[in-house]
């Protein structure tokens, strides 16, 4: 029960993947794709290394574990302290050769936990790859590189390769995850074209999947286990189409292979449109949550699926569609709703509850049942079918110093909320403060009620070097 426990116990950073539409691109070289950069002078320097390196110190706080409907399988840590040591870089060795590397080095402490623990270490290598540009317009990569895909905030159907990408960070805001996760182990190629552009990746099995647990040997464990458990392929078509900006994919993989649609459309100065879609046939989250367990040894083979629902697959859609508003130049507000049709119905919902709060209702199956949560957390889709993502972004207010920002995830089956709120002060060019307080509401038998721990608090201070 040990690697169940580490499942559960980070529960209450549960939170889908964010996305922006196009990021997908980025194979191709930062001084092709940005136009508004202005020509170099003649004579000048050519930039070959692109380097963005700083350390971080973060401490959180949680508040004291209150009773709930279904009892957690662990106790649950008051504080913790994250020391890391993150570092960018992107060198253009030769005009048609680039290097890239993204690591971040952490040290934790944490209440009841030793500091000889395995725990306590651990590095993540989220991107080291190298891209070359054989002929004008076509680019190869190698390497452990992060594909991003999506044009919505909060939920990407798209996003096929964010499925056990999480590291550890103080923001539960899903662009800072979308931004900071482990790559996967790939070869990709690159096209630009006059409609648009085109691409296709690989990423190979190379490991047996592993446990879904959020416990880490010392030192450098480059997590292939979780990223590249599968032979996985994704097709990528970008198109110039009017003001639509279409991007059409193809996931292929077995037993879950996708397609997908992402489209944009500017409405006025102030507003964009953006929907994106996914579907494919597949088993519901709970029936693939209890599968996965078995497979990895986190629950035994006899364990019955939980809570109940039919195992047949189906044609299955995921849809995330809203609109994003600048507000006088100020600030921006975006609004989506997120469809998942695998996730939690209502029925289902009310069946984990009966189930894990009936008289005698012992660890091995409420273990079980957050198992499935777990599970959804780790493969960074929502639990339920249905909810509404609402986020708000102020960089400049007040001062010039001061960056705002706050978002809510509201489960449309029971008016649950996980939300965050987020400040970052601007010291100087080297340091930066942030607080981060994020909180679950609603009723104890609600999505987000039923987290023992309902509230989080996190100060966070950043010196860049």
């Amino acid at each position: 029960m040990r690697g169940l426990a580490g499942v559960v116990a980070g529960l209450v950073a549960l939170a889908p993947a964010p996305a922006r539409a196009g990021d997908d691109a980025d194979l191709i070289p930062q001084d092709v794709l940005d136009t508004k950069l202005p020509p170099a002078a003649p004579g000048a320097p050519r930039q070959t290394l692109r380097s963005k390196v700083f350390a971080e110190d973060a401490f959180s706080a949680w508040s004291p574990s209150v009773a709930v409907p279904v009892p957690y399988p662990s106790s649950l840590a008051a504080w913790q302290n994250r020391t890391s040591l993150d570092a960018s870089l992107q060198w253009k060795a030769r005009p048609w050769l680039t290097l890239t590397l993204g690591d971040r080095l952490n040290v934790f402490e944490q209440d009841g936990q030793s500091f000889a623990s395995t725990d306590t270490v651990r590095n993540d290598l989220r991107e080291v790859s190298a891209t070359i540009e054989p002929i004008a317009g076509t680019y190869l990569e190698a390497g452990r590189i992060n594909v991003r895909n999506g044009s919505a905030l909060g939920f990407n159907p798209t996003d096929f390769f964010k499925t056990r990408t999480l590291v550890g960070q103080s923001s539960l805001d899903p662009s800072v995850i979308r931004q900071n996760r482990l790559g996967t182990l790939m070869l990709r190629a690159q096209t630009l074209l006059s409609w648009g552009s085109a691409s296709v990746a690989y990423a190979p099995k190379v490991a047996e999947p592993s446990p879904v647990t959020e416990s880490n040997p010392v030192g450098v464990d480059l997590h292939f286990d979780a990223t590249n458990a599968a032979h996985r392929v994704l097709t990528a078509l970008n198109l110039e189409l009017f003001d639509l900006s279409p991007q059409l994919l193809g996931y292929f993989e077995l037993h879950r292979s996708k397609l997908g649609a992402n489209v944009t459309r500017s409405i006025g100065d102030a507003v964009v449109a953006y929907a994106e879609w996914a579907g494919g046939p597949e088993q519901n989250l709970i029936v693939r949550a209890s599968a996965f367990g078995k497979q990895t040894g986190t629950l035994p083979a006899a364990t019955l699926v939980l809570p109940p629902a039919g195992t047949g697959v189906s044609f299955r859609n995921d849809v995330a569609t809203g609109l994003s508003w600048t507000v006088a130049t100020a600030f921006t507000i975006n609004v989506e709703y997120h469809f998942h049709q695998s996730g939690f119905t209502r029925s289902e919902w009310r069946n984990w509850f009966d189930l894990g709060s009936a008289p005698g209702a012992r660890p091995p199956l409420t273990g079980a049942l957050w198992f499935v949560r777990g599970y959804a957390n780790d493969q960074q889709e929502p639990v339920s079918q249905h909810q509404m993502f609402i986020r708000v972004d102020w960089p400049r207010a007040f001062t010039p110093h001061l960056e705002l920002s706050g978002f809510a995830f509201v489960s449309l089956l029971d008016g649950s909320v996980l939300s965050q709120l987020s400040a970052s002060y601007y010291l100087s060019d080297a340091w930066t403060a942030s607080a981060f307080v994020s909180g679950n509401f609603g009723d104890g038998r609600t999505e987000r009620g039923s987290f023992p721990e309902r509230g989080n608090l996190i100060l966070q201070l950043t010196r860049y070097l």
